[in-house]
C-alpha cells in the first residue's frame, strides 16, 4: 500500500507543520475509512489535508442530490460512485494520495479482509444496524477504531464529544440524536467528522491524553 513519492508542493508546504518523524509517519500510516457519506467524505477530507497518504474507503452507494447538503461532493459527481467521486477529491487535494476504494457493502465477513493493513478504523454509517456490523467486524482486530453516535439536528454542537471505551474504541457524538428521529444537516456532520479525524491524527501521533480527548 505504501509507497515512495517525493514530496510534492502541497505536501512540502504542509510539512513545516509537524516534526519530520511525525510527517514521516502519517505519510506511512494507513486509515481505513468504512463508508464515504456524510462522516466519511468528510473525515477523508480532513485526513488528506493534514498529511494522510494512504486510505482504504468502501461503500457500495452512489452519489444523489440530496446527499449534497453534508456530504463533500459537488453537482457534478451526481450519479457517480462515492468512492470513485472520493477518490477524485481526496487526488485533487493531494497528487500522492493512495486511495484504495471498494464499491461493495461491507459485512462482517469482509470488514477484516479489505481493512486488514489499516492502522486503524472509521467507522462512517448511518444506520444503526451497521455500527452494530462493524463492532461485530472490528472488535477483534487489534487498532484503535473511532465511531459515531449522535449528530442528528440543529444546534447543540458543544454536545458532541469524545469518549473512550475500553482499549482501543472511542465514540464521537451526544448518543442520543440518531438519523432515525432527526435530519442530518452539515454543521453536525462535518463537526463529527472533523473530530473523528482530529483523534485519528492524535492516536497515530500519539498526542491523545485522557479518557475524554
Amino acid at each position: 500500500m505504501c509507497m515512495a513519492y517525493m514530496n510534492n508542493e502541497f505536501e512540502t508546504a504542509i510539512s513545516h507543520f509537524y516534526s519530520s518523524e511525525e510527517f514521516r509517519k502519517l505519510q506511512n500510516s494507513v486509515v481505513g475509512i468504512l463508508g464515504a457519506g456524510g462522516l466519511g467524505s468528510n473525515c477523508a477530507v480532513n485526513l488528506v489535508r493534514s498529511g494522510i497518504r494512504n486510505l482504504i474507503i468502501a461503500d457500495y452507494d452512489i452519489v444523489e442530490w440530496s446527499n449534497l447538503n453534508r456530504q463533500y461532493y459537488f453537482s457534478s459527481h451526481v450519479g457517480q460512485y462515492k468512492v470513485e467521486a472520493l477518490q477524485d477529491v481526496l487526488t485533487a487535494i493531494n497528487s500522492n494520495v493512495i486511495v484504495k476504494i471498494y464499491k461493495d457493502k461491507l459485512t462482517t465477513e469482509n470488514i477484516p479482509e479489505i481493512y486488514k493493513k489499516a492502522d486503524i478504523l472509521i467507522e462512517a454509517f448511518d444506520a444503526v444496524e451497521a455500527k452494530s456490523m462493524f463492532l461485530e467486524a472490528a472488535t477483534p482486530v487489534d487498532v484503535p477504531k473511532i465511531m459515531v453516535s449522535g449528530l442528528a439536528g440543529i444546534g447543540n454542537s458543544d454536545a458532541l464529544r469524545t469518549k473512550k471505551l475500553g482499549q482501543n474504541l472511542y465514540i464521537v457524538g451526544d448518543e442520543h440524536s440518531g438519523v432515525d428521529n432527526a435530519y442530518p444537516y452539515a454543521p453536525r456532520v462535518a463537526i463529527a467528522a472533523a473530530k473523528q479525524a482530529d483523534l485519528a491524527l492524535s492516536l497515530l501521533l500519539e498526542k491523545t491524553m485522557s479518557n475524554e480527548v
